[in-house]
């Protein structure tokens, strides 16, 4: 009677030692969509620039409803567009994925090499050579590519936007398609890396001859010019524009542009974001993303901010007004997603290929230290001093990038390292250059993170890479006097917003120092998936919601 009464006793004490364990984790919820936004050319600093202007379902919309990273950049130099797109999207930098600019010297063909460029493949919807692109040049495997893997093929990932590069290497390698504008045209087109033939609503969707469209509707500001004062005077010397020859100002026609259907001129309007937006949202019903258990990835780049800055630079009243135009567009889209997907289904994330340079001419007016300093002059500089130096001239190869190519035959035979040091000695003696690396610094050297020598081995990939690198002052650039570029190792080039939006993302934001190659492991583990190949860094914990218990 003992023993059963212990027994009865020792019952209960089982079923409360089990019920005090901890409750076995949930399963995170996996989101059916990743939306990734790029903008083209976007500086941190537009988001606040702007605050007041923009309306509550746009960029206000990702950052107070979403999680904002505030000091995020770019780990690398070139800061370009092509290995920009790569980067984000591969979770690693050039030196891995191999797209160390839009474009660099080969030194097997001894001929520029473009990014994107895949003689290989063919033009589809397009008898231009616009179409001849593939992610070839891109070495590491993308986000796409590795949730093509784990899915068996069932996820789809397409990549859509203006420029080839910023659709094909977002895209990846695996991807259902990438489709980019073709000038020729005025269609959006791709390749047979890809597809055979365009799908049938692409087809409807060129047939709208939506660029005629737009461009006869000319370009005014969206609002009454005397309201933009985040900018500096329409009318100034630091701007030019394709269809003005004298004084770009407010308003723009392009009738002869549609005449002569040279449809090229849409990118350089805050059309060229609208099309982009409307066929994101064509894709994003037609192909039936985010509709199933298998997440898919629509990467859209933004391309218009990073060729109307190009002209006008990034304080002009053009620059606000793209900006303006483009929260409603994101609007548009954001809207489009809850009502097509659900709101509770897709992770949103926006941030930028490169940041900007702030125009010299007018920096120099306002006595702030900028200047020029041109491709022309240093191809000169550096042949006349291997000329001197050397009595051969022809040692020097190319320049491209801000590195020196040079003839690695004569190298080997003058001495490689002493040849390159004394290069590196005579750059900075030229007006305009801060610093210079040769090879075996940038392959040997070990420097903090966030050193500029870091950020251009980051950016250097040995095998394709020149003899040395070499870094400007400053708001110093290669570029015309009106107008700016990007590409350098500066704030202004590498400070970019990072914003996550949606399914498993916290509300809330921080000023911790944050990569570009975050984004991809962020979404990796937010969606179970395997990292990139080549993936460099770690996921931002902070941005994830994590599954109650």
């Amino acid at each position: 009677m003992i023993k059963l009464f212990k027994i009865l006793l020792f019952i209960p004490l089982i079923y409360i030692a089990q019920g005090t364990k901890p409750a076995a984790a949930k399963a995170p919820t996996k989101p059916k969509l990743i939306v990734g936004v790029v903008v083209d050319q976007m500086r941190n600093d537009y988001i606040y620039r702007y605050w007041d202007r923009y309306g509550n379902g746009g960029f206000k919309k990702l950052v107070n409803n979403g999680y904002y990273l505030r000091n995020a950049h770019f780990n690398y130099v070139p800061t370009y567009t092509g290995p920009g797109h790569s980067s984000i999207y591969t979770g690693t930098t050039p030196r891995y994925h191999g797209i160390i600019a839009n474009e660099w010297y080969d030194k097997n063909t001894k001929q520029m090499q473009y990014c994107a460029d895949d003689d290989k493949v063919e033009s589809v919807g397009t008898n231009s050579r616009d179409g001849k692109k593939s992610p070839l040049h891109q070495l590491s495997s993308t986000i796409g590519d590795e949730l093509k893997m784990s899915s068996n093929g069932k996820s789809k990932v397409f990549g859509i936007a203006l420029k080839d590069r910023s659709a094909v290497l977002p895209a990846g390698h695996a991807a259902d398609a990438a489709f980019w504008f073709d000038d020729s045209t005025g269609n959006f087109v791709s390749s047979t890396w890809y597809v055979k033939q365009l799908p049938e609503w692409l087809n409807t969707f060129n047939a709208l001859n939506l660029p005629s469209n737009y461009l006869d509707k000319g370009w005014n500001t969206l609002y009454p010019i005397s309201t933009y004062t985040n900018s500096i005077s329409d009318d100034n010397k630091f701007e030019k524009a394709s269809n003005k020859k004298e004084n770009p100002i407010f308003p723009y026609e392009y009738n002869n542009y549609i005449k002569n259907k040279k449809y090229a001129v849409l990118k350089s309007t805050p059309y060229g974001n609208t099309i982009t937006k409307d066929l994101a949202i064509a894709c994003l019903k037609n192909e039936n993303l985010g509709k199933d258990e298998f997440t898919d990835i629509l990467a859209i780049s933004f391309s218009s901010p990073d060729i109307i800055a190009h002209s006008y630079g990034p304080r002009s009243v053009e620059m606000e007004d793209v900006y303006l135009r483009l929260d409603k567009e994101l609007e548009e889209l954001i809207n489009t997603l809850d009502k097509e997907v659900g709101a509770n289904n897709y992770v949103l994330f926006l941030t930028a290929d490169h940041g900007g340079a702030d125009v010299p001419a007018h920096l120099t007016e306002e006595q702030i230290p900028a200047g020029y300093l041109t491709e022309k002059e240093i191809i000169k500089s550096i042949s006349k001093y291997f000329q001197k130096t050397y009595n051969d001239s022809s040692v020097y190869i190319n320049y491209s990038n801000d590195q020196i190519f040079i003839d690695e035959d004569k190298l080997s035979r003058m001495g490689k390292d002493v040849v390159e040091q004394a290069l590196c000695n005579y750059l900075v003696t030229v007006p305009g250059i801060m610093e210079a690396y040769s090879s075996s610094t940038i392959k040997n050297g070990s420097f903090a993170k966030r050193d500029i020598r870091t950020l251009i081995q980051n950016g250097y990939n040995h095998k394709i890479s020149g003899n040395v690198a070499f870094v400007m002052n400053p708001a110093w650039m290669d570029y015309g006097k009106k107008g700016t570029t990007h590409g350098a190792s500066y704030s202004y080039d590498t400070h970019v917003p990072i914003i996550f939006y949606g399914a498993s993302i916290k509300e809330g934001n921080s000023l911790n120092y944050t990569t570009i190659t975050q984004i991809v492991p962020t979404l990796c583990e937010i969606i179970n998936l395997n990292y990139p190949n080549a993936c460099m860094d770690d996921a931002i914990d902070k941005a994830i919601k994590k599954e109650k218990k």
